[in-house]
């Protein structure tokens, strides 16, 4: 590990907070969280309620967590009925999502879409732009084209397998890790501390109550040490974890109450993308070729990339 954190984490309660955006009928409201190369926006919506894109220049995503609403998601000629516990990839362009009854849903979108940055509650955070980040350049288009792909996520999950299950799925401009609900929380002596060199991670939660562990790597100068962080963050809510930060998460109390952790990296990580069978849907978008062969290097640090954090 080498370099010095440009930034602390963003943290944003949702609950805390006002909603930056809700829309005029006051079906939908809105809060914004940016990290360098991406926004998260976590909608309460109401039946009736539209969420709409003129001209989106790139995809984006939505999530329905469990227990959230269901949706209707128009775009390209194609409607998909998304209902809870699922991933929809939107296709640039215009596109909307109504809602069918009430719940929370989360949309992610890249830096391409400058209008949803600019209304992101920590705007100011990345107003030296992120320099310190590998830029967000496009993957190939997918297999097929662009259009809306859906995936129902209880399918991906083993009744049989381990606490925490991950379902890792990568559009052209980011991928998200969306771990199984789980019931145990995760042991104090099984943490999995690592950094990331050049690359942010959004870990946005749903359920449960979460403590990230953060710690900032020391530069010369020691009046711009920061201390370690033990961040209790109630749900919903989204961190934005800087690079070079060393970091881990669990969810804290007591065994029983569902936990749910989605994390969220723009562009999409290559050392996952490579890891062959890692990413569900890796048979419709293909990696990046440089030099006539396909690029494998990891792009950070990881440690373990069993475990969420």
């Amino acid at each position: 590990m080498s370099g010095v954190s440009k930034r602390v984490a963003s943290k944003s309660v949702f609950r805390d907070q006002e909603p930056q955006n809700v829309s005029p009928d006051g079906l939908a409201r809105t809060w914004i969280t940016r990290g360098g190369n991406f926004a998260v926006c976590m909608s309460e919506v109401k039946p009736g309620a539209v969420l709409s894109r003129e001209a989106n220049p790139e995809e984006y995503m939505v999530v329905v967590p469990p227990g959230g609403a269901s949706l209707t998601i128009n775009a390209g000629g194609e409607t998909v009925e998304a209902e809870p516990e699922s991933l929809t990839i939107v296709p640039p362009g215009a596109s909307e999502v109504i809602a069918r009854s009430a719940g929370k849903i989360a949309r992610i979108f890249s830096k391409a879409s400058a209008d949803i940055m600019a209304l992101a509650i920590n705007k100011d955070v990345y107003a030296d732009g992120a320099p310190e980040l590998a830029p967000p350049d496009l993957w190939p288009e997918p297999v097929g084209g662009y259009k809306l792909r859906h995936y129902p996520l209880a399918q991906y999950l083993d009744p049989k397998g381990d606490r925490i299950q991950p379902r890792c799925f990568r559009s052209t401009n980011m991928m998200v890790n969306l771990f199984g609900q789980f019931f145990t929380r995760r042991p104090t002596n099984s943490l999995s501390p690592h950094w990331h060199d050049d690359f942010e991670q959004g870990s946005l939660c749903f359920e449960g109550t979460w403590m990230h562990h953060m710690r900032y790597n020391w530069g010369a100068d020691l009046s711009t040490w920061v201390p370690d962080d033990h961040a209790e963050m109630a749900t919903p809510s989204v961190i934005i974890i800087p690079a070079l930060a060393i970091h881990t998460s669990r969810c804290i109390g007591q065994d029983g109450p569902s936990s749910s952790l989605y994390d969220i990296f723009c562009p999409p990580r290559m050392d996952f993308a490579s890891k062959k069978g890692f990413v569900i849907n890796e048979d419709e978008y293909p990696l990046p070729v440089m030099d006539g062969e396909q690029k494998i290097k990891t792009g950070g640090t990881l440690l373990s990339w069993q475990k969420p954090g």
